[in-house]
């Protein structure tokens, strides 16, 4: 049984070295079409979307979601016929001289560090040039651990960590004479509250990715879908108290008692909700273009967004969430889409806008439990948010650090993901 391999070349002339694999389409086994969506992967610039370039079957996944692949690596092979259960495919001489030619990256224990040549080009993977820019770090004073010197993610978090210690250890008291220092901690001690992400109205989990690597180290993360998106798309809610009480349920089931509550837009005010709720220490909160500060809520953004049937529609109502048109990544609403055909959550969302939304107003009131917080709270608006009315910062309460950003619309966390980073941390970190 012949395979015929998948993957991506460098394209548009960019200096890229890798790919991250974000969501496959199909599992091993499952019949593909010409032009069927095997995987999406993300560039340094944009996600893009891998199709099927003949009939046939998936018969392998070389690259699992959230992985690295180098660029021209055989992410994965087609067969010409059904793969038989429990059997490997063999591959085709192509496919196999790409996979020969493309090696999987040794893991940290096996690659050795290695020192590039004064005035070579840095090589590193996107996700650690996007770590290395927010930190403000010189790609060329870092030495890579993967092959041929290429700087990973785990080299920025090591320099970030060596760094912090270093200046941990500059306001740390000499000690006493004859006393043997300790050995050096990590960074930053691993929290013992998670930082729960919770996203807006149409969205899902995925709309956190480009901040969650940029928060600082030693953040545990925990990103929740909400009722009737995502993995949760078949129980949708009817209220912002039951999404609140779901909520609280299954942060209960994974154990966590006390955390740091992130929240965009609808996932704003299902935080505030949340801590009213009273189930859950709340220990901070940032709260990003939140719901539930006033009754204005562009009504027709919420129902084309449920609506849109065509990437085409889709793109045209995603654009009103940002300042700027160009801060979507490429394939943005394709994707999307394609999401939202996948999880069939279209009922959901429509009779969700419908009891959320009644008459095109936000059926909830939350100011009252901004007022109540007594923890460290952070508010992030776009002054040029036309999904909710920025005016409705004016209601936070004294004690509340707001943040009206130049030039963004309602999806700082797309828009700006290294300050949404930074000020979500330093909300954590405020809270001891």
């Amino acid at each position: 049984m012949a395979t015929h391999p998948i993957s991506i070349d460098s394209a548009g002339g960019e200096y890229m070295e890798a790919v991250l694999v974000i969501a496959w389409a199909v599992k091993s086994g499952d019949p593909v079409k010409a032009g069927d969506l095997l995987v999406t992967v993300e560039t340094a610039k944009a996600a893009t979307e891998i199709e099927a370039d003949r009939d046939g079957w998936l018969a392998e996944i070389f690259f699992a979601e959230g992985q690295e692949a180098p660029v021209g690596a055989v992410l994965g092979t087609i067969a010409d016929e059904k793969p038989i259960a429990g059997k490997p495919a063999s591959i085709a001489p192509t496919t196999a001289a790409a996979a020969e030619s493309n090696p999987r990256e040794p893991v940290a224990s096996e690659a050795p560090s290695s020192i590039r040549q004064p005035g070579s080009r840095a090589i590193a993977s996107p996700l650690a040039r996007r770590l290395a820019a927010a930190a403000g770090l010189d790609l060329a004073t870092i030495s890579g651990s993967g092959p041929h010197g290429r700087i990973k993610k785990r080299d920025i978090d090591a320099t970030l960590a060596a760094l912090s210690n270093e200046h941990d250890g500059a306001v740390q008291r000499t000690p006493a004479a004859g006393q043997t220092p300790s050995v050096a901690a990590p960074a930053l001690a691993r929290q013992t509250a998670p930082v729960v992400l919770i996203h807006g109205f149409g969205a899902d989990g995925s709309v956190w990715r480009q901040v969650v690597p940029l928060l600082g180290p030693g953040i545990e993360t925990i990103s929740l879908d909400l009722p009737g998106h995502g993995a949760e798309a078949a129980r949708p809610a009817k209220s912002i108290e039951e999404i609140a009480f779901l909520l609280s349920d299954r942060l209960e089931d994974m154990g966590v008692g006390n955390a740091h509550l992130v929240g965009h837009s609808l996932g704003g005010a299902a935080a505030l909700a949340l801590a009213r709720l009273g189930r859950l220490a709340v220990r901070s909160a940032t709260l990003l273009s939140p719901g539930g500060l006033g009754p204005e809520i562009n009504a027709g953004f919420i129902a084309g967004l449920a609506r849109a049937t065509t990437a085409q529609a889709l793109e045209r109502w995603l654009t009103v969430m940002v300042g700027d048109p160009s801060a979507l990544p490429g394939g943005y609403a394709q994707a999307a889409l394609r999401q939202m055909e996948k999880t069939g959550n279209r009922d959901a969302l429509a009779a969700m806008a419908e009891s959320l939304f009644p008459d095109g107003t936000q059926g909830f009131d939350l100011a009252g439990a901004l007022a109540e917080l007594t923890v460290p709270t952070r508010l992030l608006w776009g002054r040029l948010d036309r999904i909710i009315p920025v005016a409705h910062a004016a209601r936070a309460p004294g004690f509340t650090a707001v943040h009206l950003l130049d030039g963004i619309g309602h999806v700082a966390q797309i828009e700006a993901p290294a300050l949404a980073a930074r000020l979500i941390t330093e909300t954590v970190r405020s809270a001891g």
